[in-house]
Formats: C-alpha cells, structure tokens, sequence
C-alpha cells in the first residue's frame, strides 16, 4: 500500500464524496484509498451513479457507527466526527509508512466544532497530528502559487500577528515547496502588507520594521520584495518568480481563485506527510445534487501524485 494515495471524504454533507469519487475514476481507482466506513463510500457511489468504487480502508474509531443518511446541506455533528476521524485515521498510516499520500476532501468548520474538534480546519488538524510546528498553506493554480504568512483570522488582527520570524519561516517553507515540485533555484517574491508597499512609511510601518528585517533573515537563495499586492501576482503569474508569500488569507486566495477557481490545489507545507486538497469548501447549497466540478479534486490528486513521485525520485 506504501504507493496509494488516501483520500478522506471530508464533511459528507456538502460535495466531498462526490468529487472524491468523481475525480478518482478519472485519476485512476486503483491507485487511491478512500478512507471511511465502507458503508459510506458505497452509498455516495449509489447516490452519484458511479459503478466503479475504489478500496477502502475502514476506521476504527468509527466501526460502531452504524449506516446513515446523509444530510446534505446541514451542519451535523457526527458527520463533523467521521470527517476528523478519517483524516486521523489517514495521517497515521502516511507517518507510518502504509500509504504515500493524503488528499482531504472538504470538511466544514463549523461540523468540526460542533463535534468537538476546536481546530481552524484540515492545516492545523494535521500539524497536530504529527507534530509540526513550522507549516504553511500553498495554493496553487498552474505556475502561480501563493503561501501564506498568516491563514484564518480576523482581518484586524493580522498586523499584528505578522513577525519577522513567522514572515522569514513562511519565505524559508516557500523555497522548500518550489524545490519539492523540482524547482532547483526558486525566485521567491514577498507581499506587501499596505497599499504601494507602505509608501515609504505614509501608509504603514510593518513593511520596514517587520517584512524587510524578514528578506534579510532569510537563509535562502532568491527572496526579494516587498512588492505591492495589486501587481505581484500578475508578475508571478507572467513567470517573473516561482511563488509568492502573502500576508494573510484573502491577499493571496483571491488570485488564486480568479484564475483558476476550477483546478486550484491547496498544499500543507513542512509537514511530515504528503497531503493536498481541493481549493474550495463543502459547498452546502449544491450538495446531494450531483453536479459539483470534481477538477480541483482531480487537480489535488495529480499534485500529490507528483509530489510522491519527486520524494521516490530523491
């Protein structure tokens, strides 16, 4: 098994079996694992007409729940649980070494919390889970790709969030992911946080007391900035550099989303394990309905098959 990708159905409320099933029947099902009750799995591929249905590996910490209805468009806490557990259940058997990588489907927040699980989502759930503390979220969509300095938090509290030692590891872990996907020089850019770059002071500090101090603790090749958010990601984009370093979630989502919204990958990166996902959520208001767009989910297979593959080939 130590070449299957794994892939958790996330809150199977919304779309997340439905583009799991979808998009592994065009990856390939023998080459993936759906993680879950294998009750699960069958009635999503009923449900969504798909006859082909990859193996499965079920989760004990679920074994006692017996088959249910989904309830697709609602919050639930016990779906909130099977979608924790099964990403449980998946991380250990990649640090473990039983399978090569983890693709998430979408969970939604607010079926975590409700089932107790306090975390922001599948990021932080994750370094738990194995033990890191220097992570980042890459979102990627063709040759632009962003990771974030800070993630889901309140607008208002990101200035003060932001460090010249959380900027200088998010630089760092950006150097890593380029050379993970086999870029061997990457020409990293770094996001202002005020317009024009702070102006030189007139439209904030953080740029010269705390993202400059950053690029120049950097232990890294090719890092410079900061550059203004409304033209960095169209230089990235044009391929003047192999990625960009945000400050916080909208920043550098919103690019991401607006050219390509329907292939995005979202990728952990400094974890111990291989893990992508899809670059949308649950999706409650088409949920049941069998005509979510699986290719973000397809996109998040391919990247993690890439992935395993620059790993095998080091």
């Amino acid at each position: 098994m130590t070449t299957s990708i794994l892939i958790t159905p996330g809150d199977a409320c919304g779309i997340g079996p439905e583009v799991a099933l979808k998009a592994a029947r065009f990856f390939g099902t023998k080459r993936v694992v759906c993680v879950g009750p294998p009750w699960l799995w069958r009635a999503a591929a009923r449900k969504f007409g798909i006859s082909e249905l990859p193996p499965t590996l079920p989760v004990s910490a679920l074994s006692n729940i017996p088959p249910q209805r989904f309830e697709f468009g609602r919050v639930s806490p016990l779906w909130g649980r099977i979608a924790v557990e099964c990403v449980r259940a998946a991380a250990r058997a990649c640090m473990t070494g039983e399978a090569a990588a983890l693709v998430t489907a979408p969970l939604t927040k607010a079926a975590m919390h409700a089932a107790g699980y306090h975390y922001q989502g599948h990021t932080d759930l994750l370094a738990d889970l194995t033990g890191c503390s220097r992570y980042a979220m890459m979102l990627s969509a063709g040759r632009l790709r962003v990771i974030f300095v800070t993630m889901h938090q309140a607008l208002r509290t990101v200035p003060d969030s932001l460090t010249s030692e959380a900027i200088r590891t998010t630089i760092e872990l950006a150097d890593t992911a380029c050379r993970q996907l086999g870029i061997p020089h990457p020409r990293i850019a770094v996001c202002a946080l005020n317009p024009h770059a702070g102006e030189a002071g007139a439209f904030g500090s953080e740029e010269e007391k705390v993202i400059v101090p950053a690029i120049k603790a950097a232990k890294i090749g090719s890092v410079s900035g900061p550059y203004s958010a409304d033209t960095i990601f169209l230089r990235a984009r044009r391929g003047e550099f192999d990625i960009v370093v945000a400050m916080y979630h909208d920043q550098g989502a919103i690019p991401i989303k607006l050219v390509g919204f329907a292939n995005g990958v979202n990728t952990t990166v400094g974890l111990p394990i291989i893990r992508t996902s899809p670059d949308h959520g649950s999706a409650y208001d088409i949920a049941g309905r069998g005509v979510a767009d699986f290719r973000s989910m397809l996109a998040a297979l391919r990247m993690a098959a890439r992935l395993v593959r620059r790993r095998s080939a080091l």
